[in-house]
Formats: C-alpha cells, structure tokens, sequence
C-alpha cells in the first residue's frame, strides 16, 4: 500500500505577520496619541527647570561677588527670557517658549498656585530676584505689592506655571531653587 500524501492548507497567520501588524499598530497609536495629547505639559516641565537651573546659577554665581539678579522677562512674541545678571552684565541667558502658558509668582507658601492679591507677577511685567554674596536671596522687584516681600524676603518665591503645583518652582529665603510646592 502506497501511502498518499495530503496537503493540509493553513488559514491562520504567521507569527511575523502579527508581529508586524503589531509594530504598525503601535507606530499609529503613538503618532495619533500625540495629537490628542497637550504640548503645554512639556513646555510646562521645560520652563519649570530653566527657571530652576537659572536660579541655581544665580545662587552659585553669587557667593562671594556683588549682587547677582536673576530677571525673568515675559516678550510679547509668546517667549521669556530668563537671565542672570551682574550689574548689566548677562552671565547667562535662556529664552523659553511661554506661549498659551501663565507664569505667577508669589511669596505665599500655601499649598497652591493661587496668588494673593497684591503679590503676584504675571506675563506683563519682569520679575527679578537678587541673591547676596552668601547666596541667600536679598531683595526682589517688579511684582506688585513687591515690599510685602520684605528684605530681605522672610518668604519663600514661588513661580508657577499655568497655576499647576507639579509645575512650580519654589526659592527658599536662602536662595535654593527647587521643583515643587514651597515648605519653608
């Protein structure tokens, strides 16, 4: 007896035709994701840690020199600038992109972005912060009501973007800048 051979044929699919349906898949979920998504949450993140490394450069640029002001300058272009100066010299200067983003700032060390009345800054006017020779901030200007702030400030500053406290930067009264809420 001659054994007969019968084909079976196969109706199900490969093993690399699903791993590459999987790739396209993945591919046009991450590319349509990123169309839904807010590009204000990064722009957030970034401008919260330029103004935090410009702080800290202003801290550290400070020890044992004259006064050393860090000036946050909102453009009407939608952008801010962001600069350590000494007297007039720029030391360090970074520009970011602030469009459709609210920037405040305050000395209140609640456990939100709300501004006080009479303390806050906003995208219309520079606000600078003077750090002293042992690092620790000694005066600020620019900001409404900016003598509530003391000096030299007893308060923590705090900047806050879009009024969002994963957004906030806080300077201690001793000149350290960090990411979050002010528990000084």
């Amino acid at each position: 007896m001659a054994k007969q051979l019968t084909q079976h044929k196969s109706t199900g699919f490969t093993v690399v035709e699903i791993v590459i349906v999987i790739l396209v898949l993945s591919v046009i979920s991450v590319t349509a994701m990123s169309r839904f998504t807010s590009e204000n949450a990064f722009v957030g993140f970034v401008v919260r840690d330029q103004i935090i490394s410009q702080a800290r450069r202003a801290q550290q640029g400070s020890f044992g020199r004259s006064n050393i002001s860090m000036v946050f300058t909102p453009n009407v272009d939608g952008t801010a600038t962001v600069e350590v100066l000494e007297a007039s010299a720029a030391l360090s200067s970074v520009t970011v992109s602030i469009n459709s983003l609210t920037i405040t700032g305050d000395r209140d060390v609640t456990d939100s972005c709300d501004t006080t009345a009479g303390s806050s800054v906003s995208n219309a006017n520079p606000f600078v912060l003077t750090f002293g020779e042992l690092g620790d901030l000694v005066g600020n200007s620019g900001v409404v009501g900016a003598a509530s702030f003391g000096s030299p400030p007893t308060k923590a500053v705090r900047f806050c973007v879009n009024e969002d406290i994963s957004y906030s930067v806080c300077i201690s009264p001793a000149g350290f800048a960090y990411a979050g809420n002010c528990d000084v």
